[in-house]
């Protein structure tokens, strides 16, 4: 896997939080996947943020179908 990705780190009061400057093209496979988060509002654009098993963040478009089936998943087994 190999990404082309820009996730940075930003200040939201004092607080860093993760933006998303660029998305993932290709969707994350759900095995390699250990959470999900979606981007605060404060930043430049939208995205979900992709936490794989070996601690990759990968910023992904939250309007791609791969990404809300995602969304989802993590969602009902939050429940």
């Amino acid at each position: 896997l190999t990404r082309a990705v820009c996730v940075s780190p930003a200040l939201t009061d004092g607080v860093p939080s993760t933006c998303c400057f660029s998305y993932s093209r290709q969707p994350v496979p759900r095995r390699l996947i250990r959470s999900v988060f979606v981007t605060r509002s404060s930043c430049p654009q939208p995205g979900v943020i992709v936490v794989t098993k070996k601690d990759k963040q990968v910023c992904a478009d939250p309007q791609a179908p791969w990404v809300q089936q995602l969304l989802k998943h993590f969602q009902s087994l939050e429940n």
